[in-house]
């Protein structure tokens, strides 16, 4: 690219990217015109603001960092920051207890498995298949982060699959991401895109792209950044917990309730999306029952981005007053055939429109 442009045809350029979700793209057009106005300082910040789109957190630290040098107590920037850093905390979590599991003394046994050329690995619960050009390491980290998920939450479900679980991984490049850069196609909580469910905004990088679908799983892999296990962990429990869903109900989940526990099962909720629900509360906004019951795909934007937050927050509504085995008591009626009201009747008392209409009524409190 010509350095001879102004700073601002750059920055114009790297916006353009940002909305047609081509991040990596992007970011190379904001550090070209740094290059040229390293005084600009909303460029670094939107520059963070897409690092944070790769899960780049350290980049995006340092880039605010440079923000709030040059103009000190910029809000943005002080916005931003204290959203990254909490985002990086949670991911940090995970990683620490993924750090056991990758340290494991047989760890080595599955990366000499996996650097032996072959693009699947057999395990004794699934059978992970790589594409092409999927790293060979990758491929045997993300083989353990499987089993351990595997464990980890059928513990938390107390079920376990019976038959090995089909799991693929490939490059973001099989998946036109792009197809998502519409206005109303992003969301912080997964949407449905073609086949396949997009993460983005503060739940997840946008190159988490995932889907559960036919009793298997399908995860991509952006080769952008250094890879972050802790990011492909919460996307892994995120579609184990369909799946175990799925196979505990027989596929007679409601749809808010199977995403509520999905996101519960997959990493917290930050502060900035519990803010935004207890703002909803209080603004009289929360979404109705009529709408909950639909398809999220079918809602505008602003409902849909709600929807997945209050579908978590209503599961954590019924885990703080009843337990998650009431919830497992739930599943296990679903998957017995009785009617979703009466099995609701029978574990809390009310039915599911009755949950809702209660839960929101405590969303300004409890999450």
């Amino acid at each position: 690219m010509s350095q001879t442009q102004p700073a601002f045809a750059y920055f114009n350029h790297a916006a353009h990217l940002y909305q047609q979700v081509s991040y990596a793209e992007a970011i190379k057009y904001y550090l070209a015109g740094l290059e040229i106005d390293p005084m600009c300082v909303e460029a670094y910040a939107d520059l963070a603001k897409t690092y944070e789109k790769l899960g780049c957190w350290d980049q995006a630290i340092e880039s605010l960092e440079i923000a709030l040098q040059r103009r000190p107590g910029y809000p943005t920037a002080l916005r931003r920051k204290q959203r990254i850093l909490e985002e990086k905390s949670i991911y940090d979590s995970l990683t620490d207890e993924l750090n056991i599991v990758l340290n494991a003394p047989d760890r080595g046994q599955l990366t000499n498995a996996a650097q032996e050329g072959s693009s699947k690995i057999e395990h004794e619960f699934f059978t992970l298949t790589g594409g092409t050009t999927i790293p060979q390491e990758l491929l045997a980290v993300c083989s353990q982060i499987v089993e351990h998920t595997y464990h980890k939450v059928g513990v938390v479900f107390q079920c376990y699959p019976q038959h090995k679980v089909p799991v693929f991984i490939e490059t973001t490049s099989k998946i036109n991401i792009a197809q998502t850069a519409q206005p109303g196609r992003s969301t912080t909580s997964p949407i449905q895109v073609t086949n396949h469910t997009l993460f983005s905004d503060a739940d997840l990088p946008v190159w988490a792209v995932a889907c559960y679908e036919d009793g298997g799983i399908r995860l991509t892999y952006h080769p952008y950044s250094s890879f972050n296990p802790a990011v492909l962990y919460a996307v892994v429990r995120h579609e184990w917990t369909h799946l175990l869903v799925d196979l505990l109900t027989a596929g007679r989940c409601p749809n808010w309730f199977d995403e509520g526990l999905a996101q519960f099962v997959a990493r917290p909720l930050m502060n900035s999306e519990k803010a935004r629900i207890r703002q909803a509360g209080r603004d009289k906004q929360l979404l109705p029952f009529r709408l909950l019951q639909k398809p999220f795909s079918q809602l505008p934007e602003k409902q849909r981005r709600l929807a997945y937050l209050q579908s978590y927050a209503i599961v954590k509504y019924l885990i703080q007053r009843f337990s998650f085995d009431a919830l497992r008591e739930v599943l296990k009626q679903f998957g017995d055939g009785e009617p979703i009201n009466a099995a609701f009747q029978a574990v809390f008392g009310k039915t599911e429109e009755e949950i809702i209409v209660a839960s929101n009524a405590e969303h300004c409190k409890i999450v």
